[in-house]
């Protein structure tokens, strides 16, 4: 009996990752039944059976894709918070990780993205887009003001506007990533966000000053 049920959980998720494929690869309006049972070898009634409808269909795929995709930006965050004080945290640097991933996934188009966009007038879909962003900018936020704790990031940078940036900047590369030829420009525009957050480090914030400060030389003629 136990066999029998653990072969229907692994056929309903095999079906439920090629489900999430098509979805992936045309979006919602654009997916019919009859390509999700092209896909999947599931009949339209199993399928209906199994997940009512396909909207329902799609908002589990989407609940499986952030199952897929996002324990390794988790794996990153809870490394980095959970770091003894003894060691240096450098956040540009995580952030820079999490973003090595979030490129790395880009070519898939970014399933979060591109329901925001489709169905951002359904209630459903927006809840667990919201659900996604809203996690990522809480860990975000939560790893600059380590950072910040530990006086590795000036005092005065303010993490939430700074993670929230992070996180609107990780939803854009989800697209560029996606539809952009020159691998380069997201791989330059992520070595810049990296360089922002580093610019308030407290080192960084002193040299800035210093370089904006009138040279000695030029008080004494005055």
């Amino acid at each position: 009996m136990h066999n029998v049920s653990r072969n229907k959980n692994a056929d309903l998720d095999r079906v439920l990752r090629a489900a999430t494929r098509v979805f992936l690869e045309r979006g919602f309006s654009a997916t019919s039944m009859s390509d999700l049972v092209a896909a999947t070898g599931m009949n339209r009634a199993g399928l209906y059976a199994a997940f009512g409808s396909k909207h329902q269909l799609y908002i589990t795929a989407l609940g499986r894709y952030r199952e897929d995709t996002e324990p390794e930006l988790r794996a990153i965050t809870r490394r980095a918070l959970d770091q003894v004080e003894e060691e240096r945290l450098d956040a540009p640097r995580v952030v820079g990780d999490l973003l090595d991933v979030v490129v790395r996934h880009s070519k898939e188009g970014g399933f979060v993205v591109r329901a925001a966009v489709e169905l951002a007038d359904d209630p459903a879909t927006m809840r667990r887009v919201q659900e996604a962003w809203t996690e990522l900018e809480r860990d975000l936020a939560a790893i600059l003001a380590r950072a910040v704790e530990r006086g590795e990031m000036d005092a005065a940078a303010d993490t939430g506007r700074l993670a929230r940036t992070a996180l609107v900047f990780i939803q854009g590369a989800l697209v560029i990533g996606h539809a952009d030829e020159d691998d380069g420009r997201l791989a330059d525009a992520a070595a810049g966000l990296v360089d922002l957050l580093s610019a308030h480090s407290p080192s960084a914030t002193a040299e800035e000053i210093l370089s904006q400060a009138p040279d000695d030389a030029l008080l004494n003629e005055s």
